[in-house]
């Protein structure tokens, strides 16, 4: 079933491209517009959650951005063996069948997102700080933390380097990052 998808999906921009009648300029244009406007729309919402997690969790931004300062290559190798390991977990309950496994494939699936996402407010947040140090003046962290998800989003759709190696080596950090957080926890919330 999920061999038939994966083979659909792979295939479709050239069943498109060859159902697909001419279309005239203004059709294509349309398209670029609201291509443009949905790409606006996610960078903004990746952006606002990132903000929201970081207000709602400093202590977890903070603990993951300290870490990535400390051992980035200790981030890289827990979110590496860990999406390994859960993803290939989850691959395998998908592939054998309905109902339970598919639930518990999409839980494991949406426990790898939630935890990337805690660890990539503190990844982003140590970006922007970087990009701020880089200018002449230092911004607030609000305005670090916009400048570090604006800079993740576009260096990640960035065709061949940005899709295969940046953006999954900085999710992969993000979430060995958010693990170490949370194993060090004790210590920053006794910092305050």
């Amino acid at each position: 079933m999920m061999a038939t998808g994966v083979v659909f999906l792979a295939t479709s921009p050239v069943r498109i491209l060859q159902e697909a009648p001419p279309t005239s300029p203004v059709e294509d244009l349309a398209g670029l517009i609201m291509a443009l406007v949905v790409a606006t729309l996610l960078i903004a919402s990746l952006a606002t959650l990132l903000l929201v997690l970081t207000g709602l969790l400093p202590h977890i931004s903070r603990g993951s951005r300290a870490a990535l300062t400390r051992s980035p290559r200790r981030a890289f190798l827990i979110g590496l063996v860990n999406y390994l390991f859960l993803g290939g977990i989850s691959l395998v309950l998908t592939e054998i069948g309905e109902g339970l496994t598919d639930v518990i494939a999409l839980l494991l699936l949406l426990f790898l997102a939630a935890v990337t996402a805690l660890g990539l407010t503190g990844t982003v947040a140590l970006l922007g700080q970087r990009l701020s140090e880089l200018g002449s003046r230092t911004a607030s962290p609000a305005k670090q933390l916009l400048w570090g998800t604006l800079a993740f989003v576009l260096a990640g759709v960035f065709p061949v380097l940005g899709w295969f190696l940046l953006a999954p080596t900085l999710l992969l950090l993000s979430f060995g990052s958010a693990v170490l957080a949370w194993r060090n926890r004790k210590a920053l919330w006794d910092e305050e």
